[in-house]
C-alpha cells in the first residue's frame, strides 16, 4: 500500500499553526494569570481571548488560496524532493494550510464556549 503523498505537508501544517497557536496560547495563560484574583474574570478574558485566535485562524484559512505557496512556512520547511511541482503546489499547499487553519479555530472555538460558559456560571454563582 502505498504512502499518502500529501501526508508530510499535512503534517508540516498541522505543526506550523500548532506552533503559532501554542504561541498565542501563551499568551492567554499569561493573560489570564494576571487576572487570577477573580476567577470568572479570568474565565471570560480566556474565553474572549480563544474566540479572538479562532477569528484570526478563520481569516487565515479564508485568504490561505491566496498567498503565494513559496512565502509559506510549511513550504519552507519541506525538502526539495518532498515539494509538489510548481503547478500543483499553489492548490496543494493552501488547501492543507485551509484545513489546519480551520481545525484549529475548532479547537479554539470550543475552549472559547467552555471558558466563556464556566466564566458566566461562576459569576451568576457568586452573585448569588
Amino acid at each position: 500500500m502505498k504512502d499518502d503523498p500529501n501526508r508530510r505537508m499535512r503534517l508540516l501544517a498541522e505543526i506550523s499553526t500548532a506552533r503559532g497557536c501554542g504561541f498565542a496560547g501563551l499568551a492567554i495563560l499569561c493573560l489570564m494569570v494576571g487576572l487570577s484574583a477573580n476567577i470568572a474574570t479570568t474565565l471570560k478574558a480566556g474565553g474572549y481571548s480563544a474566540l479572538l485566535v479562532m477569528t484570526v485562524l478563520l481569516l487565515m484559512a479564508q485568504r490561505a488560496p491566496a498567498k503565494p505557496f513559496r512565502q509559506t512556512e510549511v513550504w519552507l520547511m519541506l525538502e526539495e524532493a518532498e515539494r509538489p511541482p510548481e503547478p500543483l503546489a499553489q492548490r496543494l499547499l493552501s488547501g492543507v494550510r485551509r484545513a489546519a487553519f480551520l481545525r484549529f479555530a475548532a479547537y479554539h472555538a470550543v475552549a472559547a464556549a467552555t471558558m466563556l460558559t464556566a466564566g458566566f456560571v461562576v459569576g451568576l454563582l457568586r452573585g448569588i
